[in-house]
């Protein structure tokens, strides 16, 4: 009987938990060496998708290219009610910006929009879609 519960208290924390306020996740590119990417969005459901892996190789979800972003360069997963951006010990660094300006970060916990830079010409915006009637 003890095990029974033990499967569907796991099942809650699979489905629940990822519910709690953040529905989506939008990163959306603000500067980029290729023209192209420019205003280039993805939205990503939080529900169903755990990590987001940002890097110059296809292995990622989020391809960049460029040059000064690394292969695998960082990471965005949940961590309860928040996001956390985690740099993937990349040779050029991830930046958040805070107060004007962009400061190196290792890892970084947000729940709202913030701007990261990856490397020294990718600049994306990541905004937090909030579930509908949450907040």
């Amino acid at each position: 009987m003890g095990s029974n519960e033990e499967t569907k208290r796991m099942e809650l924390l699979g489905t629940e938990t990822v519910r709690s306020n953040l529905g989506r996740l939008e990163l959306t590119f603000i500067e980029s060496p290729r023209d192209f990417m420019k205003d280039f969005k993805v939205v990503f459901d939080l529900s169903i998708i755990k990590e987001i892996t940002l890097g110059r190789s296809p292995e990622n979800m989020v391809i960049i290219p460029d040059p000064t972003v690394s292969r695998k360069h960082a990471v965005i997963t949940m961590v309860g009610n928040e996001l956390l951006i985690k740099d993937l010990n990349s040779t050029n660094g991830t930046y958040v910006l805070d107060s004007g300006s962009f400061r190196r970060i290792n890892e970084y916990r947000f729940s709202n929009d913030i701007v990261v830079r990856l490397g020294y010409y990718t600049v994306i915006k990541l905004s937090v879609i909030a579930e509908g009637k949450s907040q």
